[in-house]
């Protein structure tokens, strides 16, 4: 990555985090420091904010919600290539695979928070190349194949039923629409 890109994409999210301060102080979520905000934090914000929120909350998008609840795909070998395969993962502009493995560590164990398994393994460059190598494709029901994987998390791996929504129990009652 070129000095001069870097420079332009920390000043961005450098303005974003001073707006999202601002505005976390006003409704009262937790805030990301600044001084904290490393290269995985500035690329969630730059490639997956924009729909899942930056603090990984994604209501009223219609996709499921980060914070708190992505560890739990960690729990199984389906769920954690899940993530990877997801279309906007394995297709993002992100060519380094270092570096969307440590943006995707970033979201399940930073905005996962103790949804994460104990013990589960960080992602690695070679794991997300190899993922990356079969995405889903959106022509494929992404919400079947999800729903599919969030039964067996419920199953196997004790997580909330309300998994199942997109926003937690928020929406838990709410299915969610086929995405074509």
């Amino acid at each position: 990555m070129s000095a001069l890109t870097r420079s332009r994409r920390l000043a961005v999210v450098a303005a974003v985090v001073a707006l999202v301060t601002g505005l976390s102080a006003v409704v009262g979520l937790p805030t990301l420091a600044a001084s904290s905000l490393g290269a995985a934090r500035s690329s969630y914000v730059e490639h997956c904010a924009g729909c899942h929120g930056i603090q990984g909350s994604s209501a009223p998008a219609q996709v499921p919600q980060l914070r708190g609840r992505v560890g739990y795909f960690l729990c199984t070998a389906e769920g954690r290539a899940y993530l990877i395969r997801l279309p906007n993962v394995s297709h993002a502009p992100i060519g380094d695979n270092e570096e969307l493995a440590e943006l995707m560590n970033f979201v399940v164990f930073g905005l996962g928070g103790a949804s994460a398994p104990e013990g589960a393994l960080r992602f690695d460059a070679a794991e997300v190349a190899r993922l990356r190598k079969e995405p889903l494709t959106p022509g494929a029901s992404l919400v079947r194949i999800r729903r599919k994987i969030v039964d067996g998390l419920i199953r196997t791996c004790s997580a909330p039923a309300d998994l199942r929504g997109m926003y937690g129990s928020l929406a838990a009652s709410r299915p969610a629409k086929e995405m074509r």
